[in-house]
């Protein structure tokens, strides 16, 4: 064989190999840093999954995924700037799949731009990616955004005529004495009877906007991800930027792990255990039980408060009872 075709031969040969390889790490990398990111995502840490997430980017920019989630955890922040650029960006990509769509349409309608919103989610419905369960859903909801429209034009003509006539200056309240009494006194505080012997705190994080608390099982590393069972608490305040409805807080907050779990191609069970008006006790299993949680949400015009039970598997019937006893037991303040 000539020299000159036995080297282009070999040379072609170990560029084939080297590109092999360079795909292989940038796939490798790619899903440990989306890994990463995803463990902090589930662990509320929105600062960490930012940054994991935009890494996992940089070794797969198209990642439909890991853009959904880093809009999310943008989302959580409220940093709305970067939330919509994020699952515009999804959306460029990805123009025929759904689940950004929804991401961005619950974005403008806490921002009480209807008109907007209203347009993302009939885009999201009118895709066929979006499957029949989830169409019956969002058409459903569709309805209340628009009710929900018409009340919140109505509130805030009225809110604007009585500005304008000067019976009230600067931003106008519009909670009743009652609620404006009760909301000097909140404090968000959540007080559970936790046994210490077992459990020891291992994050907290306050700020105007908001509270959280995590408790890991003593002997085990919680802030380090390894861990067996956690209990959260947080508490969200309602502000006049950051507004959101009970139904819009509970479905955006189960949505974002169900559309984890499709991306992911991961099982999920979702299950109302009991619920009244503003207060709900449900459960969750993501990838076949291998993470669990058993939560509450109370709604109040001020504020969310979220508690959460977290298990790395399955819960048995005995610790499932005990979670939901926990939870119900909860004193808010």
């Amino acid at each position: 064989m000539d020299r000159k075709i036995l080297y282009r031969f070999f040379t072609g040969f170990f560029v084939c190999i080297i590109v092999v390889s360079l795909c292989g790490c940038a796939s490798l990398n790619f899903r440990h840093e989306y890994d990463k990111g995803m463990r902090f995502y589930n662990e509320k840490k929105y600062d960490e999954a930012i940054v994991s997430f935009n890494n996992a980017l940089n070794y797969k920019p198209d990642s439909y995924s890991a853009l959904c989630l880093l809009g999310t955890s943008y989302a959580y922040k409220n940093d709305d700037k970067m939330a919509e650029k994020t699952f515009q960006d999804a959306i460029n990509l990805f123009p025929d799949e759904w689940n950004a769509y929804v991401f961005l349409g619950d974005l403008k309608r806490s921002r009480h731009d209807y008109d907007l919103a209203i347009e993302y989610y009939e885009t999201a419905i009118s895709l066929p990616s979006m499957g029949g369960k989830e169409k019956t859903y969002y058409k459903r909801l569709l309805k209340e955004i628009k009710s929900e429209q018409s009340g919140y034009n109505i509130r805030y003509s009225d809110t604007l005529k009585r500005s304008q006539s000067g019976q009230n200056e600067g931003i106008v309240n519009t909670y009743t004495e009652k609620e404006k009494s009760a909301a000097e006194k909140q404090t968000g505080e959540i007080v559970l009877n936790i046994d210490t012997s077992k459990w020891v705190k291992s994050l907290e994080q306050k700020d105007e906007k908001s509270k959280l608390i995590t408790y890991g099982l003593k002997g085990e590393d919680a802030q380090n991800y390894k861990w067996t069972k956690l209990i959260t608490l947080q508490y969200f305040v309602l502000t006049d930027n950051f507004k959101t409805t009970f139904d819009n807080y509970f479905n955006t907050h189960l949505g974002a792990i169900e559309a984890i779990a499709k991306n992911s191609n991961k099982s999920f069970e979702k299950k109302i255990i009991t619920q009244r008006k503003n207060d709900i006790l449900y459960e969750w299993k993501f990838d076949n039980a291998k993470e669990s949680e058993i939560a509450r949400i109370v709604y109040t015009p001020q504020g969310i408060y979220h508690i959460h039970c977290a298990k790395k598997g399955a819960f048995t019937n005995e610790e499932k009872a005990k979670a939901i006893d926990l939870l119900k037991t909860a004193v808010l303040k």
